[in-house]
């Protein structure tokens, strides 16, 4: 069984990354939050992808490595809960702003 060792996460190459991309295709689509929004999205269906295929392997016996999986369980569960509390408070912040007195 081969240990396969965590690679650091780099969220700032990732944010700048996307708003490079924002930038060059701003003019074009008119939304970069948007685009943004989606990219991060699309990233976690990848990792929840990722994590059902592992999974999926090591159930019909085509991986042994236990700890692959078990990673990639944990990122897409991290990824997901992540996600969901960003929906929850961009949520909670609307109605907060909607609520305020002019």
């Amino acid at each position: 069984m081969a240990i396969t060792p965590i690679v650091p996460l780099k969220p700032l190459e990732r944010l700048e990354s996307i708003a490079q991309n924002d930038k060059n295709t701003q003019s074009a689509s008119g939304s970069s939050f948007e685009s943004a929004l989606m990219d991060a999205v699309n990233g976690v269906k990848e990792l929840e992808n990722q994590s059902n295929k592992a999974s999926y392997d090591l159930a019909v016996g085509n991986t042994d490595d236990l700890t692959s999986v078990m990673l990639a369980a944990t990122k897409a569960q991290t990824a997901i809960q992540m996600t969901t509390q960003i929906t929850t408070r961009a949520v909670n912040s609307y109605r907060e702003i909607m609520q305020m007195n002019i």
